[in-house]
């Protein structure tokens, strides 16, 4: 609860089932209790109650009470209370006193359904309910089809049975929320949504408009039952309240739950939830290996307050008393969303790689800037260029700020770019995890200054970083395990977009041939020896003829790897790669 509330979220609902009725009213109340001592309002859900209401859990009514649940249209009876039954009404009375005492400020009438056939293992065709109670409120036999008039029962039946259970939770000093399926007709459908939102009493009226279920789209789908959820609201004058699902979402959802959380705000509706906590990462049916990172982006989307690498962890309370399994586990875990959270960036760096690689293709030179573990990483990045690829001195360069003081001084960042003499044809590529480090801004002032291209790489929306480049690559990953330390996802997210920003560049570039290394510095023998194998790989040529080429070539293996190809002289196959721009591939044209 403290999790949450230091997160941004004002209120939470917890479900309270027939299983906890029985033998945890104690504990659900002493729930809502600390709920309340986290500055929390509470909702109280009948969680899976008689099979009417949202919810997996089991019921335990209908196994004690089968005279009282829904018979089919072909006379057979099934495990689910029926609204119109006495004695099923009387429990869910029972229910809602014991919400209330519990100390809800609301209570959740979740889902409230008529019998739903793949929960009770019955046909899709079948429907419910040709009861006793049924066919005396109906004032006698129904009919056995789904006709206009049975669909007419059905949801008059509904509703006087919300009716019933919101005036009686209304008697004992509570509110009520009724969350709607999000269907206007067929067998589940509410078609009159005023007959439910003007049901006196009632406090909120609220839909679950969970688009993936149904196979909808995210906006167009949430922004309608925003629209009719406000509407019907607004008449009654009652509040109005929408639901969206983090639950079996993974990365590539997280564009769609944003925009559905757009739709609803668009469409007026402020009072936003998600079910549930966690993207329900404990709960086996309903998680996702990205559901860490959903639960970051949900969260970001309805606070408004996006989570930074500085933010607590909500797994990280009691980290210090976990064992060591447990903490390799957790971080495994944790470590595993970075991936997904690079793939959301993808277009971005795509874009940026293709202005960066224009530029170098230019003749410039790509300029890393950082400090911290951000700049150390970026030197690394800026190492390995020239032995991977062949990269001339200084083409792929590092700037990192001098100590942890260092990355304050925003005039030694641009200092040391003007110091380089960037210009027109290079690119600046800022990497900082907050998003403000002042050196890193202080470089790309200097870009800006020289024409130079300017990158982020960032792992904040909204930074300010990010708002004075022309390409920005945002890796959101959320709270790391330590507060603060970006050298564990934050850094692991960087490390792989800078490996993609000068892998990806030289590919374009020409600076390998298929997925071989040939352009490698030959600078050590181990060096020397993958220099020879990518030969014999790429040409097919044998040892005595791959040696005879480099010597020719003078010991480069790309004019070696020409000349071998097309088979032509090693001055014709120089040539060849200056028109080229140092392109093996292009260089061997038609003979590729």
């Amino acid at each position: 609860m403290r999790d949450l509330a230091e997160r941004g979220y004002t209120d939470v609902l917890h479900t309270f089932s027939e299983n906890d009725l029985a033998y945890y009213r104690g504990t659900i109340e002493r729930i809502v209790e600390l709920s309340h001592a986290a500055g929390l309002a509470v909702q109280l859900a009948p969680w899976g109650v008689g099979r009417t209401f949202g919810g997996e859990a089991e019921s335990r009514f209908v196994t004690v009470h089968p005279e009282a649940c829904q018979v089919l249209d072909d006379g057979r009876r099934v495990p689910a209370g029926c609204l119109n039954n006495p004695a099923y009404r009387a429990f869910c009375r029972e229910w809602a006193d014991a919400a209330v005492a519990a100390g809800a400020d609301r209570v959740f009438w979740d889902e409230p359904h008529w019998m739903v056939p793949e929960h009770v293992n019955v046909a899709a065709d079948r429907w419910a309910c040709r009861c006793e109670a049924c066919r005396e409120r109906f004032g006698g036999e129904l009919p056995a089809g789904l006709t206009a008039e049975v669909l007419a029962f059905r949801e008059a039946s509904v509703v006087d049975f919300l009716r019933e259970l919101v005036a009686h939770v209304a008697a004992r000093g509570g509110r009520s929320t009724i969350c709607l399926l999000p269907l206007t007709e067929g067998a589940h459908g509410i078609s009159n949504w005023d007959a439910v939102a003007s049901i006196p009493g009632l406090d909120t009226l609220a839909a679950d408009p969970y688009w993936k279920i149904f196979g909808e789209p995210a906006g167009p789908f949430v922004g309608r039952f925003a629209r009719l959820v406000r509407e019907a609201a607004e008449r009654s004058g009652v509040r109005a309240q929408l639901w969206v699902p983090s639950f079996g979402l993974t990365a590539a959802d997280v564009a769609d739950l944003e925009a559905a959380i757009a739709a609803a705000r668009d469409e007026g509706v402020d009072d936003l939830w998600t079910w549930g906590y966690e993207a329900c990462a404990h709960m086996t049916s309903l998680a996702t290996a990205d559901a860490p990172l959903v639960w970051e982006a949900v969260t970001a989307a309805l606070t408004r307050r996006p989570a930074t690498t500085e933010s607590a962890h909500s797994r990280a309370a009691d980290l210090d008393v976990l064992s060591m399994r447990e903490l390799v586990a957790l971080m495994n875990a944790e470590d595993a969303t970075v991936a997904a959270a690079v793939a959301e960036a993808g277009d971005e760096l795509a874009g940026a790689i293709e202005a960066i690689a224009a530029r170098l293709g230019r003749g410039g030179r790509l300029v890393y800037a950082g400090a911290g573990t951000s700049g150390r990483l970026a030197a690394l990045d800026a190492a390995e260029c020239g032995p991977t690829f062949g990269c001339r001195p200084g083409e792929v360069v590092a700037l990192v700020a001098e100590g942890e003081t260092g990355e304050d001084d925003r005039a030694a960042g641009s200092a040391a770019v003007r110091a380089l003499r960037v210009g027109r044809d290079d690119a600046v590529v800022a990497v900082s995890a907050s998003g403000s480090t002042p050196y890193a801004l202080g470089a790309l002032d200097a870009a800006r200054e020289a024409g130079a291209l300017r990158v982020a790489v960032v792992c904040a929306r909204g930074s300010e970083i990010g708002r004075a480049v022309d390409h920005e690559v945002v890796v959101v990953v959320g709270p790391e395990l330590i507060a603060g330390s970006t050298r564990l996802k934050a850094g692991t997210a960087q490390k792989l977009v800078l490996n993609m920003i000068s892998t990806v560049a030289m590919v374009r570039l020409g600076r390998t041939f298929g997925g071989l290394m040939i352009g490698v510095a030959q600078d050590n023998e181990k060096l020397r020896a993958r220099a020879r194998r990518n030969l014999a790989l790429a040409s097919g040529a044998g040892d005595e003829e791959i040696e005879a080429a480099l010597t020719a070539a003078g010991g480069d293996a790309k004019v070696a790897l020409v000349s071998l190809l097309a088979g032509i002289d090693p001055g014709l196959a120089r040539e060849r790669l200056a028109g080229a721009g140092g392109s093996v591939r292009v260089a061997l044209g038609s003979d590729a």
